[in-house]
């Protein structure tokens, strides 16, 4: 099987090679720690070659319109921290559990939310959009509820940190999309589109075997606190995805599952580096073992997602009373 088979039937696999990587780094602790030094690259790679499939005409057009995009950023940044905040309480959470909910709930999308819309079928203009506006007002928002919600915790924002790594996250892929785009042109991107898919499948892989560095060892030394941060983090990845989608829902389908998407997977390893080691081990950890529930997130909501748009076909099609 040639490279370039390969990396088709990857991508036509997606939604089950995903939590295959996750838990292939949990397996192969090795392999994990080999491709650690990998985790900046893929994620500019993976953006990169998001942004070679999108039309960047409908780009245009829709950032235009920033309606949507700026309620999806409020409710990303400030409401559903907010509402995390209020929620670690009263079920009981330590408080330095009750932080990590606080601090996953604040992050942007993770930069790879545009590949898992199209993995799941969406078109992924609303979810570069959304990552590219949240992640730049980042350490406005961030600022304002450590110093609110978190006083004690003894968390920092570092903005020099968050910077640098926005300019490497960000403004590179743009900049490397923008030349590739230029050098090959867009039809023929256009006829490589499933090779690009699988490319996009294969960089999200070495993400995620990669940032399981360091967990295997923590699970063999402490299962029960593994245990407990996997369950915190499956509950709040699954009631954020959820909440997501019933706040715009009435926005029609297509953008309740954007933003459900986007806002049930959150950049947990952009607020590290913003913190600066100053959340504590324990986020450290949370950090890594939260990837396992957002890397099901594709193959859980793709059916969910088909029948939403069945159901759309037919109340379309089905005549009016006259």
């Amino acid at each position: 099987m040639s490279p370039a088979h390969a990396l088709r039937v990857l991508g036509r696999q997606a939604r089950w090679a995903l939590p295959a990587g996750v838990f292939a780094g949990i397996a192969l602790p090795e392999l994990a720690a080999a491709l650690r030094p990998l985790l900046t690259a893929a994620v500019i790679g993976t953006l990169t070659a998001a942004l070679l499939r999108l039309d960047w005409s409908r780009l245009a057009e829709a950032a235009r319109r920033p309606g949507l995009p700026a309620a999806i950023g409020a409710w990303q940044l400030v409401v559903s921290p907010l509402l995390a905040w209020l929620v670690a309480a009263p079920v009981g959470l330590a408080p330095d559990l009750g932080l990590l909910l606080v601090l996953q709930a604040a992050a942007p999308p993770i930069g790879s939310a545009a590949v898992f819309a199209m993995i799941v079928g969406l078109d992924g203009i609303l979810a570069v959009i959304g990552t590219v506006a949240t992640t730049m007002l980042l350490p406005l928002t961030l600022t304002a509820l450590v110093a609110l919600l978190l006083p004690q915790a003894g968390v920092q924002v570092d903005l020099v940190a968050f910077f640098v790594r926005v300019v490497l996250l960000v403004v590179a892929p743009f900049a490397l999309a923008w030349a590739l785009r230029r050098s090959f042109g867009t039809a023929r991107l256009a006829r490589h589109d499933e090779l690009l898919g699988g490319l996009n499948v294969a960089l999200l892989l070495v993400f995620a075997i990669a940032v399981m560095d360091g967990v295997t060892d923590r699970l063999l030394r402490d299962p029960a606190f593994i245990a407990e941060l996997l369950l915190i983090a499956c509950l709040a990845t699954a009631a954020l995805h959820l909440a997501g989608y019933g706040v715009f829902r009435r926005a029609g389908v297509t953008a309740a599952y954007s933003a459900a998407l986007m806002s049930g997977n959150r950049n947990m390893g952009l607020m590290l580096v913003v913190t600066a080691g100053t959340a504590g081990e324990a986020f450290s950890l949370y950090v890594g073992i939260a990837q396992i529930p957002m890397y099901f997130a594709p193959l859980l909501l793709t059916p969910l997602l088909r029948r939403s748009l069945r159901q759309r076909s037919v109340g379309d099609a089905a005549p009016t009373d006259r």
